[in-house]
């Protein structure tokens, strides 16, 4: 616990030099904003306290949160802004509006692409799909050039998945972008070539292990193992980006919005104008302590992770994360191939 008292100190620290802001007046410490969230809260937590130094606003954190929550509320909802771990929670309060659309000014601080097309909401962080492998089973000039290289018979049992969130949120965007009857035929052929270790923790441990040759995962995974171990020096396993844009390098974003019934819309657009520049909330993103910003991704134009490197090196197709909003046929689809319960 002190540890974590100490990170979120330094980080908060860090992003208060950054900006060079003076102390709070009193009609700032008397605003106080309500997060509601399913985010890891360790980031949530180093956001927040670290607005808090530099502006004196306070913040009401309830975590777990979802759409359906705020639906149920409707206009008597407390929550001013909703943070989610994955677009879809926020494409689903867009689609519904729930939520109040956003100004350039903010949207124009994070990368093209990364943010709802309609201004409905913005990225304050992202993930993107990699492939883990081991370099002991495999030799990198014989990993696969395309996600869907995959469903080739040479690579039968040498590959693990894992259906979870991020493997479903691939599903939806491959109906979107090939259709039902080729996403049918791939997700078909993973789930006879691979092996299924049901969580992505699970995925990246087996590969390590020298179970699997390669796995399917989020970048993340990997990085807070190296961190276990003491280093990337210590891992087996690498991580492969695929060469060209493909659904393998699938980037994925956390996004923020203003909730359509808050009483607070200024506060919070302010709190969301930091949260997405380069010299306010990203700076946790960029240089935080892994136990905080979980090796996610800042979204800033020109920015970088210390631990996780740049979205410049990662080949994602562009495409609209409204998409998210209705996950149906992807869930209804992963069922009937017997790939969820």
């Amino acid at each position: 616990m002190r540890r974590s008292l100490l990170t979120l100190t330094a980080v908060a620290a860090i992003v208060v030099s950054g900006c060079g802001s003076g102390s709070p007046t009193e009609s700032q410490t008397a605003v106080r904003l309500t997060v509601y969230t399913d985010q890891h809260m360790e980031l949530i937590d180093a956001l927040t306290s670290a607005y808090t130094s530099e502006t004196g606003v306070e913040f009401r954190i309830q975590g777990d949160s979802s759409y359906g929550q705020v639906e149920a509320e409707g206009a008597a909802s407390p929550a001013d802004i909703f943070l989610s771990e994955d677009p879809g929670e926020v494409a689903l309060l867009g689609k519904a509006e729930l939520i109040e659309p956003l100004d350039d000014d903010v949207l124009d601080h994070v990368r093209p692409g990364l943010s709802s097309p309609d201004n409905l909401w913005v990225a304050y962080a992202a993930r993107a799909r990699v492939l883990f492998y081991n370099p002991e089973l495999i030799d990198e000039q014989d990993l696969p050039t395309s996600l869907f290289d995959l469903a080739d018979p040479e690579y039968i049992d040498r590959f693990a998945y894992a259906p979870s969130g991020a493997f479903q949120a691939t599903t939806q965007y491959l109906l979107s972008d090939i259709g039902k009857e080729d996403t049918t035929d791939f997700l078909t052929a993973i789930k006879d070539h691979g092996v299924d270790e049901l969580k992505n923790g699970n995925v990246r441990d087996t590969v390590e292990a020298g179970k699997h040759s390669m796995g399917i995962s989020n970048h993340y995974y990997w990085y807070r193992k190296a961190a276990e171990v003491g280093g990337e020096e210590n891992m087996t396993s690498r991580i492969y980006h695929f060469p060209d844009e493909d659904p393998g390098n699938l980037i994925l974003s956390s996004g923020a919005g203003i909730l359509a019934s808050s009483e607070m819309k200024a506060e919070a657009k302010k709190f969301l104008s930091w949260l997405t520049s380069e010299d306010g909330g990203q700076q946790i993103l960029m240089h935080g302590d892994i136990e905080v910003s979980g090796a996610q991704y800042p979204v800033a134009i020109g920015t970088h992770s210390d631990i996780a490197g740049s979205l410049d090196e990662i080949a994602s197709p562009p495409y609209d994360m409204g998409i998210y909003a209705d996950q149906t046929e992807a869930l209804d689809l992963l069922k009937r191939l017997g790939m969820l319960s």
